[in-house]
């Protein structure tokens, strides 16, 4: 850290070496505001984003690929029973051997990586960390530039480090971790590096007037080590929404064009008792309406991109009515999803949500998600605190629907729900009436013809930060010494039989994990059964729609590939899904731009 030359900045974007979802080769809007913070602070920055599907297709080439996509429909759609279990043993060893491929095809593409950072004199890496095997991976790379590039600062950050605070740190090697947001403690921590260079200083000496700075709260958002090694956090300290910079994307980066918006940050109740956005976000945020339509344009025009997901935990439809009056009033042609909550008293107000949900249609509102969670008033109450009752779900997916059908424009509706979860006690009420009434608001949905698109089922956990992991004996969830630190780096296997999954050592209330997979996995066969689409999220909906697949039969299909492509790593579906979806990008913006702007180059082939 001597020397004034090099990169002042790598952002790496955690990688496994498979794909993990759909929506991995989105475009990352985290990583671009801060390469956007940084570059206007006039660092240089250099982005490294293995998540794209020529790479995946390169990293994991193999000729397990062909026996896994054989074995597929033996596993996942057999004929008889004994034909699933040898399949599935077949299956599970052949999941085995490419795990260990991948594992050593890591170990070179970090070596390089290593490389390039030792090479290059990156001053400062940051890692975008994320669950399970990304978690490993981020702190095995960050060992290794530490030991091959010692003078390199090493700082996490991303959903990880956002949920699990000040555990992403303590047993990890990385030298601070920041959390929630880094706009303004990066560029901080960039400023302190280039001064102490500039003075002959080494990477310890920024450690050190880091830490005094930490200790001095001059310095936010910060998760740091005392000098006897104990972990230690920095009051937080959120950009409002409206000062937030827009997202830089690279040229060339061969991404899928579905851009994150921040049209709002948080949820505006914020309540639920099993719901970790609030520790991550804080209080909600609506940002300027102007603002969002100017991202919306600048995306369009430099990037060729016309279709969004919008990421607010909740946006509430007072906003996206407003955000849809400008976008009709701007003559904006896009496509668009994001993630709401039922409205209350709607049963009252169902003329006027319908209405305004006419008008978020037309602007171009494509799929939205939302969390119905149980079909129980009483767990909805006294055990979530969801602040929604059934039949305010009810009326807000068939208000959502009719708007839909009047029109004639198709919305994706799309509703988690959590299976087996908390029951009050004394009360009475089992987890078999649970998912009863959880089937039969299914049922009625689909007799009113306002039948949910997909339904998303997981079993309860509690997320750090949330009160049923503060109070986890309240609600019946007995939890190891540990829990923190497994969690962290768990890995859901989404490739082999959840039976086969590494035990938590959880349980609720008298249930072990692995039974409440199997119950999870139980409603999941009965939702089938009844015609449903499962566990699609609204951008992949977006995703589905945009690539051609139409009607249910469409989004099963869609489903059905694409987990085919990510469990056996035969990426050929997802590649040509993408080369769709970035052609259907371009067209809509296109239909923004005058045929002069479309001649601008946005980044040369389209996928």
């Amino acid at each position: 850290m001597q020397t004034t030359r090099g990169t002042d900045i790598m952002l790496w974007n955690s990688f496994m070496g498979k794909a993990y979802s759909v929506s991995d080769c989105f475009r990352e809007n985290g990583i671009g505001i801060l390469s956007r913070a940084c570059r206007d602070a006039g660092f240089s920055v250099e982005v490294e984003d293995p998540a794209c599907i020529e790479f995946y297709t390169t990293f994991t080439k193999n000729n397990l690929t062909s026996k896994l996509f054989e074995l597929f429909p033996r596993v996942f759609k057999p004929k008889t029973e004994e034909d699933r279990v040898a399949s599935r043993n077949e299956w599970n060893i052949l999941q085995n051997n490419l795990n260990e491929i991948i594992k050593e095809k890591m170990e070179g593409y970090l070596s390089a990586l290593v490389n390039k950072v030792r090479k290059n004199r990156v001053k400062v890496l940051g890692i975008k960390t994320w669950l399970g095997d990304r978690f490993t991976y981020s702190e095995k790379f960050a060992q290794m530039v530490k030991e091959q590039s010692p003078e390199t600062l090493v700082i996490a950050g991303g959903p990880q480090v956002n949920q699990f605070k000040a555990c992403a740190l303590e047993r990890s090697p990385f030298d601070f971790c920041i959390d929630v947001e880094g706009e303004v403690t990066l560029v901080q921590i960039l400023t302190l590096v280039r001064e102490i260079s500039a003075c002959g200083g080494l990477k310890s000496d920024v450690i050190k007037k880091i830490t005094e700075l930490a200790e001095a709260g001059k310095i936010f958002n910060l998760l740091y080590r005392d000098a006897n090694g104990i972990v230690r956090e920095t009051p937080v300290k959120r950009l409002p929404l409206n000062e937030k910079p827009f997202p830089f994307y690279e040229k060339e980066d061969r991404k899928v064009n579905i851009a994150v918006i921040n049209e709002s940050s948080g949820c505006y109740y914020g309540k639920c008792k099993f719901c970790t956005h609030p520790n991550i976000t804080g209080r909600y945020q609506a940002r300027d309406v102007a603002l969002t339509i100017q991202e919306i344009k600048n995306t369009l025009e430099e990037t060729g991109i016309g279709l969004f997901r919008f990421a607010g935990s909740a946006t509430p439809v007072s906003l996206s009515s407003r955000i849809a009056d400008a976008i009709l009033t701007e003559g904006l042609q896009i496509e668009y999803s994001m993630f709401i909550r039922a409205e209350t008293r709607v049963k009252e107000r169902a003329e006027e949500l319908v209405a305004a949900y006419e008008k978020i249609v037309r602007s171009g509102l494509r799929a939205v998600f939302l969390g119905v969670e149980t079909a129980n008033d009483e767990v909805l109450s006294t055990i979530m605190n969801k602040g929604n009752t059934t039949e305010d779900f009810y009326f807000t997916i068939k208000a959502l629907k009719q708007a839909s059908y009047n029109e004639r424009m198709h919305l994706d509706v799309g509703i988690s729900m959590i299976y087996p979860c908390p029951v009050p006690y004394g009360s009475g009420i089992t987890h078999e009436q649970i998912l009863e009434e959880n089937l039969n608001l299914l049922r009625k949905l689909e007799h009113e013809d306002c039948k949910p698109d997909s339904v998303l089922i997981t079993p309860a956990a509690p997320l750090p930060g949330t009160a049923w992991q503060k109070e986890p004996e309240r609600f019946g969830f007995n939890l190891p010494d540990n829990y923190h630190q497994t969690v962290l780096r768990y890995e859901y296997e989404l490739a082999k039989d959840p039976s086969t999954w590494r035990d938590l050592n959880i349980s609720l209330q008298g249930i072990n994990f692995q039974d409440m997979l199997k119950m999870s996995a139980f409603m999941e066969k009965k939702v089938r059964e009844m015609g449903y689409t499962v566990n699609v999220s609204d951008e992949h909906c977006l995703a589905a729609r945009s690539a051609g697949f139409t009607g249910q039969r469409g989004l099963e299909e869609f489903k059905t590939k694409s987990d085919l492509a990510l469990l056996t790593t035969d990426y050929r579906f997802l590649n040509d899904v993408y080369r769709k979806i970035n052609a259907y990008s371009r067209k809509l913006a296109e239909k923004n731009l005058s045929p002069a702007e479309t001649d601008i180059s946005w980044g040369g082939k389209i996928l």
